[in-house]
């Protein structure tokens, strides 16, 4: 009974807590709006958790997970309307559109897969696919990392954006091991070290160091 009520309460405190922390990306929003341009921020950093929400959602559904359900809801909804003021604010908002448009493809043809699968081998499969993209979301700015030395400036995922993840794949990790769930475990735990990574490079590539020309040091 009082392990029920834990494993309750460490899923209630999860949801809150993941659910506040989507609204992290509010200092990037307001950096945008701040210098009236979003080309300085990467577009998958928004696009990405888009699409991971519609992802996870269903994931939740399908394991049985009502919290994982309504925090990535909730994260379709929110990531909605920061995409749409980074729309808003890009002088490149074709490319934008064109961006979402495939990710959106993208998403119906995984969603569709989840419900055509057998029910018996869907619960494993998916789950599967949805880390492999999830991971691969979270760690891509890793494959530049020659770049990142070679520039001196970090130009992934910016630091609320990385200091919220690392947040969040610490609370699920406890959630996950409440509810005794391996996939989810297994996630947050690869999630968690690609972000800790990432956020050592920003730490010492901080993304505001620019180079500086030699014409600007004889000036």
């Amino acid at each position: 009974m009082m392990y029920d009520m834990y494993v309750k309460a460490v899923s209630f405190s999860a949801g809150c807590a993941s659910t506040a922390m989507m609204l992290t990306p509010l200092l990037v929003c307001k950096d945008i709006v701040k210098k009236k341009s979003s080309d300085h921020v990467n577009l998958s950093t928004f696009v990405g958790a888009l699409f991971r929400s519609s992802l996870f959602c269903r994931q939740g559904f399908l394991l049985n997970l009502p919290t994982v359900m309504f925090v990535h809801g909730m994260g379709l909804f929110i990531n909605t309307l920061y995409l749409s003021l980074y729309w808003y604010y890009s002088n490149k908002k074709n490319d934008v559109i064109a961006k979402v448009f495939k990710t959106a493809l993208m998403s119906i043809v995984f969603l569709s897969y989840s419900f055509i699968e057998s029910k018996d081998v869907v619960v494993t499969r998916f789950p599967i696919i949805v880390s492999v993209i999830h991971l691969s979301l979270i760690g891509w700015p890793l494959l530049s990392v020659r770049e990142t030395i070679k520039t001196k400036k970090w130009s992934g995922h910016p630091k609320p954006i990385l200091i919220n993840t690392i947040v969040l794949c610490i609370l699920w990790l406890l959630y996950s091991i409440n509810v005794q769930n391996p996939i989810i475990f297994t996630q947050c735990s690869v999630a968690l070290l690609l972000s800790l990574a990432q956020l050592g490079l920003l730490i010492i590539y901080p993304t505001e160091n620019m180079p500086i020309s030699k014409s600007e040091k004889d000036e």
